[in-house]
């Protein structure tokens, strides 16, 4: 039977606690706004392509979403009026979307206050070097195996 030495066991199960809780903590700050931490990260990659928007199928490789799952975050964050979707101008076949005004301006009112929960319950309990080394571990797990 295989069994992890008790560092990687509390590495692991630390890395577990840690992100479940940070993910409890800034979902439920964000839920004050009636969004969440997938409907930010969404507004928030789609802010960063500017005016063109992104394709779906692009933007939910980029989120780590099923096709599905985007879509049913895509419709409620639309009926909010928060984003916007139209027929990919290349082909007609695929469909883009894109931050409306609206949600420009909901990014702008919770922005500073979700980086400044982001700080307090992360960042400031890092050094700088240590930072610099999770950033780091943290790249190793981007590829695939």
């Amino acid at each position: 039977m295989l069994n992890l030495t008790p560092t990687e066991k509390q590495a692991w199960r630390g890395f577990l606690h840690t992100h479940d809780s940070l993910w409890k903590a800034l979902d439920a700050e964000l839920g004050k706004d009636e969004l969440n931490l997938p409907a930010y990260e969404l507004l928030t990659t789609l802010q960063d392509t500017g005016l063109s928007g992104m394709r779906m199928t692009e933007l939910a490789r980029s989120l780590r979403f099923s096709g599905g799952g985007l879509t049913r975050l895509a419709d409620k964050l639309q009926r909010q009026g928060l984003i916007g979707r139209r027929r990919c101008p290349e082909d007609g076949r695929g469909w883009e979307v894109y931050l409306t005004s609206v949600g420009e301006e909901k990014l702008r009112r919770i922005h500073a206050r979700h980086l400044r929960e982001v700080r307090s319950r992360f960042l400031d309990r890092l050094s700088p070097q240590e930072t610099e080394l999770l950033a780091g571990i943290w790249r190793r797990f981007e590829e695939t195996p």
